[in-house]
């Protein structure tokens, strides 16, 4: 039996990607250009990438342009972009697209080398959270950009629901992050609204 809250937040998320205007603003594509300038000298060629909570999936083909091997993860059947969707059956290895809930990631989706989540966070349940972060630092090994916004954008009145579930202060967030990857550097975008946290490699787990 499927999670009450997964189905809960995928039947959301396949309402509101159904809105074509919620589709117009891809943050993950306006925080690239400084993500990959960033982590620019570290890359390698063949690298991999998982975009958490990819949306409509614009980001990879910059990203594959890049020469990494793309893998996007969202909770919403539908939210990929035409010709995203095209591209994960035209060079699948690649290019792929996994379903699922950050809190609950499938063993086939294998570790990658960097990891790309923006302004998805703040959209996950607060009871969610730290088994989300858990799953996703088990998936990363270099390092990558975690993005979080520390308001409500409103977006959700187009369903009739609240997207932005867990509206927590910068402290909050970096303390939950950090206890899983360590922190590089901390960017902020919108002053006292939003903000990009680079991580490293992920803390080894204790057996």
């Amino acid at each position: 039996m499927k999670d009450p809250v997964f189905l809960r937040e995928k039947e959301k998320y396949e309402k509101i990607w159904n809105r074509d205007i919620y589709r117009l603003n891809s943050p993950g594509s306006n925080s690239l250009p400084s993500f990959l300038t960033e982590i620019a000298e570290r890359i390698s060629p063949g690298d991999s990438i998982i975009d958490f909570g990819c949306g409509t999936g614009v980001c990879s083909l910059s990203l594959l342009e890049k020469g990494l091997n793309v893998s996007l993860v969202d909770i919403a059947a539908n939210c990929l972009d035409e010709k995203i969707a095209a591209l994960t059956h035209i060079i699948p290895d690649r290019i792929s697209f996994v379903e699922a809930a950050l809190w609950d990631l499938p063993e086939s989706l294998r570790k990658s080398d960097w990891i790309y989540c923006i302004d998805v966070l703040e959209h996950l349940p607060t009871q969610k959270v730290i088994e989300s972060l858990e799953e996703m630092s088990g998936k990363t090994k270099k390092g990558g950009a975690l993005q979080v916004f520390l308001a409500d954008e409103g977006m959700g009145f187009m369903i009739g629901e609240t997207l932005h579930l867990t509206i927590r202060p910068l402290d909050w967030w970096i303390k939950q992050i950090s206890s899983f990857w360590s922190i590089e550097k901390i960017e902020e975008l919108i002053a006292e609204t939003r903000y990009c946290i680079y991580v490293g490699a992920p803390y080894k787990r204790s057996l």
